[in-house]
Protein backbone atom coordinates (compact mmCIF):
# COMPACT_ATOMS: atom_id res chain seq x y z
CA UNK A 1 0.00 0.00 0.00
CA UNK A 2 2.93 1.91 -0.26
CA UNK A 3 5.59 3.72 -3.01
CA UNK A 4 3.64 2.75 -6.27
CA UNK A 5 1.44 -0.24 -4.84
CA UNK A 6 -2.24 0.17 -5.01
CA UNK A 7 -4.85 1.24 -2.69
CA UNK A 8 -6.93 -0.83 -4.42
CA UNK A 9 -7.25 -1.06 -8.31
CA UNK A 10 -8.85 1.69 -10.37
CA UNK A 11 -10.29 1.06 -13.96
CA UNK A 12 -10.84 4.85 -14.93
CA UNK A 13 -13.47 7.39 -13.32
CA UNK A 14 -14.11 11.28 -13.98
CA UNK A 15 -11.85 13.86 -12.33
CA UNK A 16 -13.87 16.95 -10.59
CA UNK A 17 -12.19 20.29 -10.58
CA UNK A 18 -9.44 21.10 -8.01
CA UNK A 19 -10.16 24.44 -5.99
CA UNK A 20 -8.37 28.05 -7.07
CA UNK A 21 -5.14 27.97 -6.22
CA UNK A 22 -5.24 31.17 -3.70
CA UNK A 23 -8.68 30.12 -1.92
CA UNK A 24 -6.88 26.72 -1.37
CA UNK A 25 -3.70 28.01 0.04
CA UNK A 26 -5.59 30.69 2.19
CA UNK A 27 -7.50 27.22 3.66
CA UNK A 28 -4.67 24.82 3.84
CA UNK A 29 -2.73 27.12 6.02
CA UNK A 30 -5.20 27.75 8.77
CA UNK A 31 -6.71 24.44 8.40
CA UNK A 32 -2.99 22.49 8.25
CA UNK A 33 -1.83 24.10 11.51
CA UNK A 34 -4.10 21.45 12.98
CA UNK A 35 -1.88 19.16 11.42
CA UNK A 36 1.47 21.44 11.69
CA UNK A 37 3.34 23.16 14.34
CA UNK A 38 0.91 25.35 15.74
CA UNK A 39 -2.76 25.13 17.37
CA UNK A 40 -6.00 25.49 15.69
CA UNK A 41 -9.30 26.77 17.17
CA UNK A 42 -12.48 25.27 16.15
CA UNK A 43 -13.33 21.80 16.14
CA UNK A 44 -15.00 20.53 12.24
CA UNK A 45 -16.84 17.17 13.58
CA UNK A 46 -19.76 16.88 12.13
CA UNK A 47 -19.88 19.58 9.42
CA UNK A 48 -20.21 18.94 5.80
CA UNK A 49 -16.68 20.10 3.29
CA UNK A 50 -17.56 22.83 0.75
CA UNK A 51 -16.56 22.40 -2.43
CA UNK A 52 -13.69 24.39 -3.01
CA UNK A 53 -12.28 22.59 0.23
CA UNK A 54 -9.23 19.91 0.08
CA UNK A 55 -9.09 17.06 -2.52
CA UNK A 56 -12.95 15.28 -2.82
CA UNK A 57 -12.86 10.97 -3.94
CA UNK A 58 -13.23 11.45 -7.81
CA UNK A 59 -10.40 14.32 -8.21
CA UNK A 60 -7.21 13.82 -9.87
CA UNK A 61 -4.62 15.25 -7.78
CA UNK A 62 -0.55 15.26 -6.26
CA UNK A 63 -0.50 16.48 -2.47
CA UNK A 64 3.15 17.76 -2.30
CA UNK A 65 5.00 17.70 0.85
CA UNK A 66 8.06 19.33 0.70
CA UNK A 67 10.98 19.36 2.79
CA UNK A 68 9.07 17.27 5.68
CA UNK A 69 10.77 16.74 8.99
CA UNK A 70 12.46 13.25 8.86
CA UNK A 71 11.39 12.03 12.40
CA UNK A 72 13.93 10.16 14.17
CA UNK A 73 12.29 6.52 13.44
CA UNK A 74 12.83 6.88 10.25
CA UNK A 75 14.93 3.97 8.55
CA UNK A 76 14.77 4.38 5.05
CA UNK A 77 16.97 6.96 4.03
CA UNK A 78 17.09 10.54 3.58
CA UNK A 79 17.24 12.15 0.36
CA UNK A 80 20.70 14.39 -0.74
CA UNK A 81 18.56 16.88 -1.94
CA UNK A 82 16.21 17.61 1.58
CA UNK A 83 16.56 21.14 2.12
CA UNK A 84 14.95 23.67 4.73
CA UNK A 85 12.75 25.96 2.79
CA UNK A 86 9.15 24.94 2.64
CA UNK A 87 6.99 28.48 1.86
CA UNK A 88 6.44 30.19 -1.34
CA UNK A 89 7.46 27.07 -3.13
CA UNK A 90 5.93 27.04 -6.32
CA UNK A 91 4.59 23.39 -7.47
CA UNK A 92 3.49 22.46 -11.08
CA UNK A 93 2.25 19.38 -12.83
CA UNK A 94 2.62 19.07 -16.59
CA UNK A 95 0.30 18.60 -17.62
CA UNK A 96 -1.88 19.75 -14.64
CA UNK A 97 -2.40 23.03 -12.82
CA UNK A 98 0.23 25.01 -9.82
CA UNK A 99 -0.42 25.76 -6.45
CA UNK A 100 2.33 27.47 -3.70
CA UNK A 101 3.29 25.53 -0.61
CA UNK A 102 1.66 26.71 2.68
CA UNK A 103 3.09 25.21 5.57
CA UNK A 104 4.86 22.85 3.27
CA UNK A 105 2.03 21.48 1.26
CA UNK A 106 1.09 22.01 -2.49
CA UNK A 107 -2.25 20.42 -3.74
CA UNK A 108 -1.96 20.26 -7.99
CA UNK A 109 -4.70 18.64 -10.09
CA UNK A 110 -3.00 16.36 -12.99
CA UNK A 111 -4.53 13.82 -15.85
CA UNK A 112 -3.70 10.61 -15.59
CA UNK A 113 -0.70 9.14 -17.43
CA UNK A 114 3.14 10.10 -17.04
CA UNK A 115 3.49 14.00 -15.68
CA UNK A 116 6.39 15.95 -14.70
CA UNK A 117 6.37 17.72 -11.25
CA UNK A 118 8.23 20.82 -11.19
CA UNK A 119 9.36 22.19 -7.63
CA UNK A 120 10.64 25.61 -8.30
CA UNK A 121 12.51 24.53 -11.43
CA UNK A 122 13.36 21.00 -10.12
CA UNK A 123 11.91 18.37 -12.26
CA UNK A 124 10.72 14.82 -10.76
CA UNK A 125 8.85 12.18 -13.25
CA UNK A 126 5.51 10.34 -12.04
CA UNK A 127 3.23 8.00 -13.52
CA UNK A 128 -0.29 9.21 -11.98
CA UNK A 129 -1.98 5.35 -12.73
CA UNK A 130 -5.30 6.47 -13.23
CA UNK A 131 -8.24 9.00 -12.67
CA UNK A 132 -9.09 9.24 -9.47
CA UNK A 133 -6.30 9.03 -7.84
CA UNK A 134 -5.17 10.60 -5.21
CA UNK A 135 -1.29 10.95 -4.68
CA UNK A 136 0.92 11.88 -1.23
CA UNK A 137 4.57 12.99 -2.36
CA UNK A 138 6.82 13.49 -0.03
CA UNK A 139 9.69 15.59 -1.50
CA UNK A 140 13.26 16.45 -0.38
CA UNK A 141 14.46 19.92 -2.53
CA UNK A 142 17.67 21.73 -1.89
CA UNK A 143 16.83 24.59 -3.61
CA UNK A 144 18.13 23.42 -7.30
CA UNK A 145 17.25 19.77 -7.31
CA UNK A 146 14.62 17.49 -6.35
CA UNK A 147 13.66 13.74 -5.38
CA UNK A 148 10.66 11.70 -3.53
CA UNK A 149 11.59 9.68 -0.07
CA UNK A 150 11.49 6.01 -0.15
CA UNK A 151 7.86 4.59 0.12
CA UNK A 152 6.37 7.11 -1.45
CA UNK A 153 4.64 8.58 -3.75
CA UNK A 154 1.90 7.09 -1.89
CA UNK A 155 -1.18 6.04 -4.32
CA UNK A 156 -4.80 6.37 -2.99
CA UNK A 157 -7.04 4.86 -5.62
CA UNK A 158 -10.60 6.17 -4.37
CA UNK A 159 -12.11 7.52 -7.63
CA UNK A 160 -15.47 6.32 -7.73
CA UNK A 161 -14.71 4.10 -10.65
CA UNK A 162 -12.01 1.96 -8.58
CA UNK A 163 -14.88 -0.05 -6.82
CA UNK A 164 -14.25 1.89 -3.49
CA UNK A 165 -17.28 1.67 -0.90
CA UNK A 166 -18.58 5.58 -0.12
CA UNK A 167 -19.88 6.15 3.25
CA UNK A 168 -21.68 8.80 5.75
CA UNK A 169 -21.78 8.69 9.39
CA UNK A 170 -25.28 7.24 9.21
CA UNK A 171 -23.59 3.93 7.91
CA UNK A 172 -23.26 1.58 11.22
CA UNK A 173 -20.09 0.52 12.31
CA UNK A 174 -20.56 -2.92 12.00
CA UNK A 175 -21.24 -1.72 8.30
CA UNK A 176 -18.02 0.10 7.80
CA UNK A 177 -16.21 -2.78 9.50
CA UNK A 178 -17.11 -5.65 7.50
CA UNK A 179 -16.21 -3.98 4.36
CA UNK A 180 -13.38 -3.43 5.79
CA UNK A 181 -12.68 -7.38 6.59
CA UNK A 182 -12.28 -7.79 2.95
CA UNK A 183 -9.17 -7.72 1.18
CA UNK A 184 -7.82 -4.72 -0.90
CA UNK A 185 -11.34 -3.09 -0.07
CA UNK A 186 -11.31 0.83 -0.37
CA UNK A 187 -13.36 2.67 2.04
CA UNK A 188 -14.24 5.97 1.86
CA UNK A 189 -15.71 8.11 4.33
CA UNK A 190 -17.35 11.20 3.91
CA UNK A 191 -17.02 14.47 6.65
CA UNK A 192 -18.77 13.43 9.73
CA UNK A 193 -18.55 11.64 12.71
CA UNK A 194 -18.17 7.93 12.94
CA UNK A 195 -18.85 6.44 16.41
CA UNK A 196 -17.68 2.87 17.88
CA UNK A 197 -14.51 0.77 17.75
CA UNK A 198 -13.26 -1.46 14.90
CA UNK A 199 -10.50 -4.28 13.63
CA UNK A 200 -9.72 -4.61 10.06
CA UNK A 201 -9.28 -7.66 9.12
CA UNK A 202 -8.40 -7.28 5.69
CA UNK A 203 -5.04 -7.01 3.72
CA UNK A 204 -4.51 -4.43 1.32
CA UNK A 205 -7.42 -1.89 2.80
CA UNK A 206 -7.44 1.34 3.01
CA UNK A 207 -9.72 3.69 4.97
CA UNK A 208 -9.86 7.04 3.34
CA UNK A 209 -11.64 10.30 5.04
CA UNK A 210 -12.15 12.75 2.74
CA UNK A 211 -11.75 16.39 3.79
CA UNK A 212 -8.26 16.35 5.04
CA UNK A 213 -6.84 19.83 5.17
CA UNK A 214 -10.48 20.36 7.79
CA UNK A 215 -10.29 17.18 10.10
CA UNK A 216 -13.54 16.56 8.47
CA UNK A 217 -14.31 13.04 9.10
CA UNK A 218 -14.14 12.40 12.87
CA UNK A 219 -13.59 8.65 13.97
CA UNK A 220 -15.30 8.09 17.48
CA UNK A 221 -13.53 5.51 19.07
CA UNK A 222 -10.44 3.27 18.80
CA UNK A 223 -8.96 1.04 15.63
CA UNK A 224 -7.40 -1.92 15.61
CA UNK A 225 -5.61 -3.45 12.33
CA UNK A 226 -5.11 -7.07 12.35
CA UNK A 227 -4.60 -7.25 8.49
CA UNK A 228 -1.29 -6.41 6.42
CA UNK A 229 -0.54 -3.49 4.13
CA UNK A 230 -3.76 -1.48 5.87
CA UNK A 231 -3.31 2.29 5.08
CA UNK A 232 -5.48 5.09 6.89
CA UNK A 233 -6.07 8.54 5.56
CA UNK A 234 -7.78 11.69 7.05
CA UNK A 235 -9.02 10.36 10.21
CA UNK A 236 -9.04 12.15 14.00
CA UNK A 237 -9.16 9.39 16.02
CA UNK A 238 -10.05 9.97 19.42
CA UNK A 239 -9.38 6.70 20.87
CA UNK A 240 -6.39 4.69 20.51
CA UNK A 241 -4.50 3.03 17.03
CA UNK A 242 -2.99 -0.81 17.24
CA UNK A 243 -1.55 -2.32 14.16
CA UNK A 244 0.21 -5.87 14.01
CA UNK A 245 0.64 -6.10 10.32
CA UNK A 246 3.70 -5.58 7.92
CA UNK A 247 3.60 -2.59 5.83
CA UNK A 248 0.83 -0.34 7.93
CA UNK A 249 0.75 3.08 7.12
CA UNK A 250 -1.04 6.23 8.05
CA UNK A 251 -1.09 9.96 6.98
CA UNK A 252 -2.97 13.30 7.05
CA UNK A 253 -4.12 11.64 10.79
CA UNK A 254 -4.30 13.33 14.45
CA UNK A 255 -4.59 9.93 17.18
CA UNK A 256 -5.81 11.43 20.38
CA UNK A 257 -4.98 7.84 22.12
CA UNK A 258 -2.60 5.89 22.47
CA UNK A 259 -0.55 4.13 19.17
CA UNK A 260 1.19 1.13 18.56
CA UNK A 261 2.38 -0.10 15.56
CA UNK A 262 4.20 -3.46 16.17
CA UNK A 263 4.59 -4.87 12.43
CA UNK A 264 7.67 -3.72 10.13
CA UNK A 265 7.71 -1.04 7.30
CA UNK A 266 5.47 1.26 6.28
CA UNK A 267 4.75 5.10 5.31
CA UNK A 268 4.04 7.65 8.18
CA UNK A 269 3.35 11.17 7.27
CA UNK A 270 1.87 14.81 8.01
CA UNK A 271 0.29 13.16 11.23
CA UNK A 272 -0.47 13.68 14.78
CA UNK A 273 0.28 11.40 17.67
CA UNK A 274 -1.04 12.52 21.25
CA UNK A 275 -0.02 9.61 23.16
CA UNK A 276 2.16 7.02 23.76
CA UNK A 277 3.63 6.37 20.47
CA UNK A 278 5.29 2.90 19.20
CA UNK A 279 6.22 2.88 15.74
CA UNK A 280 8.37 0.35 13.56
CA UNK A 281 11.78 -0.18 13.76
CA UNK A 282 12.70 -1.28 10.49
CA UNK A 283 12.10 -0.15 6.81
CA UNK A 284 9.79 2.62 8.29
CA UNK A 285 9.42 6.26 6.79
CA UNK A 286 8.38 8.62 9.06
CA UNK A 287 8.12 12.66 7.81
CA UNK A 288 6.26 15.19 9.87
CA UNK A 289 4.83 13.61 12.40
CA UNK A 290 4.02 15.66 15.58
CA UNK A 291 4.56 13.31 19.03
CA UNK A 292 7.26 11.67 17.40
CA UNK A 293 11.19 13.24 18.03
CA UNK A 294 11.83 15.96 17.10
CA UNK A 295 8.62 17.06 16.44
CA UNK A 296 8.03 16.16 20.33
CA UNK A 297 5.45 20.17 21.18
CA UNK A 298 2.20 18.68 20.41
CA UNK A 299 0.15 21.51 19.00
CA UNK A 300 -2.37 23.25 21.43
CA UNK A 301 -6.08 22.08 21.06
CA UNK A 302 -5.79 19.15 19.21
CA UNK A 303 -4.69 17.15 21.99
CA UNK A 304 -5.94 18.44 24.70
Amino acid sequence: MIGTSNAGEQQGGSSSVIPPRALRARRALLALACIGAVGCGEETTGRDVPDDVDVRAGATAIVAIVNPVVNTPHTTGVPVELGDERDGIDVTATPGDSDVTSDGIAVVGAPAGGIELDVAGAPLSHTIQAEGDVVDAPVAFSGSAAAFFDNTPIRYAVGEASGAIFLDPTAPMAEVEAHLAEDDRIVVLRPGTYTGNITITGKGTLLYGEGFLDRAVVFDGSITVAGEAVRLRGLTITGDLVSRGNNFGISFSLVRGDVSITGNSGAFVRNVFCGEMVVPSSNATLLDNHGVTPLDDLPPIVCD
